[in-house]
C-alpha cells in the first residue's frame, strides 16, 4: 500500500469515527428509568421500526447532528428501542406508539411528559430537545403533582394533553382547573383543542368558557364549526333527557319536538341516529340497535364503507332476522365491489354462512383467508366456514 493511501484511509477512518452522534444506552428499559432517576435526567426515547425509512434518515442525518448529539447526550438519557421486537412491543402497547419514528420524553416514573412523531429536521429536533428538557419533572409523578395543586399553567396544560387518553376524567378535571383560571383573552390552537375535547355538555364548567369566549375561538376555529359544536351539545342534552335509562331507550318524539328549530329537521334527524346508534351498541341494546340501523342505512348509498360494514359487522355478530341478515349482506356486497380486504369479504361470508349460502360463504371466505395472510389477520373463523360441509 502506497503513503498516499495509506494516509487517505487513515484520514477517512479519523472523520468516521470522531464523528459525534447521540449515545444511546443498551440496556433494559428498567434499568434506563433507575439512571435517569440517579442522574437526574428525562429519557429521551426514539420508538422505531427497523423497516422504517424516515427512522433511518433521522439516525443518518440528525443523531449525527454535532449540536443535537451535544445537547442530548448532556441532558437525556437516551435509548433506542425497535418497538417491533423484545419489550419493545410492550412499550408500544403502554405507550400508544402506532407510527414510526415516535420520539417520546419520559421521566422516571416511566410517564410521558413529551412526545412528537414523524421525521424532524435537526434545528426543529433540537428545539424539541431544548422544549422538553425539564428537570423538575424527572422524579415527579405527575398525577400526584395534579392533585395536590403543584402543577402550574403550562404544565397543566402538558398534563391535558398527556392524560387526554390515559385518563380522561382526570384530564377533564385539569381542564376545568386550567380555563378557571385562565386570564388571557387570547386562544392557541393547544387551548382549543384541549377545550373541545372536554366541553361535553352544556352543564359542564368548560361550555361558559367556549360561549364566553367566542370571539378569540373563532380566530382559529371556522364560525359554522363553532356553531356545529355548539348545537351538538344542545342535542346531547335534549337526547340526555329523552333517555330513559332503566329501559336503555331514546324517545324519539320527544328529541324531534324539542329540538325544532335547532337544527333542520334533516339534519336532526340524522344526528339522532348516529346517537341512537352509538347509545344502543354501548349499552348492548341490540333489538333497537337493529330497528336503528336498518332504518338509517335503508338507502345505502348515502353512506361511505366504513359505517355501512361497521352495521353490516354488528349485524351479521348479533341478528338472527332473516330479513336483517339479507339487508346487511347487500351492505357488504356493496363495499366489496368497490373495496375488497380481509374486513369486507370475512363479514361478507359471515352473512352468507349465517343466511345458509354455502357456497357463497365458502368463496368470500377463501378470499378472505388469503386476505388474511397479507394483512396478518386471524382467519380461524373463516377456515371454520371453509371446512364445513
Amino acid at each position: 500500500m502506497n503513503k498516499i493511501s495509506f494516509f487517505f484511509i487513515l484520514f477517512v477512518f479519523q472523520l468516521v469515527f470522531s464523528q459525534k452522534s447521540i449515545k444511546f444506552e443498551e440496556s433494559n428499559f428498567a434499568s434506563i428509568l433507575a439512571k435517569a432517576k440517579t442522574e437526574k435526567k428525562l429519557v429521551f426515547m426514539d420508538a422505531y421500526a427497523s423497516w422504517c425509512g424516515p427512522c433511518k434518515l433521522m439516525e443518518k442525518n440528525v443523531f449525527t447532528d454535532e449540536n443535537v448529539a451535544d445537547f442530548y447526550n448532556k441532558n437525556f438519557i437516551n435509548v433506542r428501542i425497535d418497538m417491533e421486537k423484545g419489550e419493545g412491543k410492550e412499550l408500544a402497547m403502554k405507550y400508544g406508539v402506532r407510527s414510526y419514528p415516535t420520539f417520546l420524553f419520559l421521566n422516571a416514573e416511566g410517564e410521558i411528559v413529551g412526545k412528537e412523531l414523524g421525521y424532524i429536521k435537526s434545528e426543529e429536533f433540537l428545539e424539541l430537545g431544548k422544549k422538553n428538557n425539564n428537570p423538575q419533572l424527572v422524579n415527579t409523578n405527575l398525577k400526584d403533582e395534579f392533585l395536590k395543586g403543584k402543577l402550574d399553567p403550562a404544565g397543566l396544560l402538558n398534563f391535558i394533553s398527556l392524560y387526554a387518553s390515559k385518563d380522561p376524567v382526570l384530564a377533564k378535571q385539569a381542564s376545568e382547573k386550567y380555563f378557571s383560571n385562565k386570564k388571557d383573552k387570547s386562544f392557541s390552537g393547544e387551548e382549543v383543542n384541549a377545550l373541545l375535547n372536554f366541553t361535553q355538555s352544556v352543564d359542564d364548567a368548560n361550555y361558559k368558557v367556549f360561549v364566553a369566549n367566542k370571539a378569540a375561538i373563532t380566530e382559529l376555529l371556522p364560525e359554522n364549526n363553532y356553531k356545529q359544536f355548539d348545537n351538538y351539545l344542545k342535542l346531547m342534552k335534549l337526547v340526555t333527557s329523552a333517555t330513559n335509562e332503566k329501559t336503555k331507550t331514546i324517545d324519539d318524539s320527544k328529541v324531534l319536538k324539542d329540538g325544532e328549530g335547532l337544527f333542520p329537521k334533516d339534519e336532526l334527524i340524522k344526528s339522532l341516529n348516529i346517537y341512537k346508534l352509538n347509545y344502543y351498541s354501548a349499552h348492548e341494546n341490540f333489538p333497537a340497535y337493529e330497528k336503528t340501523a336498518l332504518e338509517y342505512y335503508k338507502n345505502p348509498d348515502e353512506f361511505n364503507n366504513n359505517e355501512l360494514l361497521g352495521a353490516a359487522s354488528t349485524l351479521a355478530e348479533k341478528s338472527t332476522d332473516r330479513i336483517a341478515l339479507q339487508t346487511a349482506a347487500r351492505w357488504a356486497e356493496k363495499v366489496v365491489m368497490s373495496q375488497e380486504s380481509y374486513d369486507s369479504t370475512s363479514i361478507l361470508a359471515t352473512l352468507y354462512d349465517k343466511l345458509g349460502k354455502k357456497e357463497e360463504a365458502k368463496m368470500f371466505a377463501g378470499m378472505a383467508a388469503n386476505f388474511a395472510k397479507e394483512e396478518n389477520k386471524d382467519a380461524t373463523k373463516m377456515n371454520e366456514i371453509l371446512n364445513k360441509k
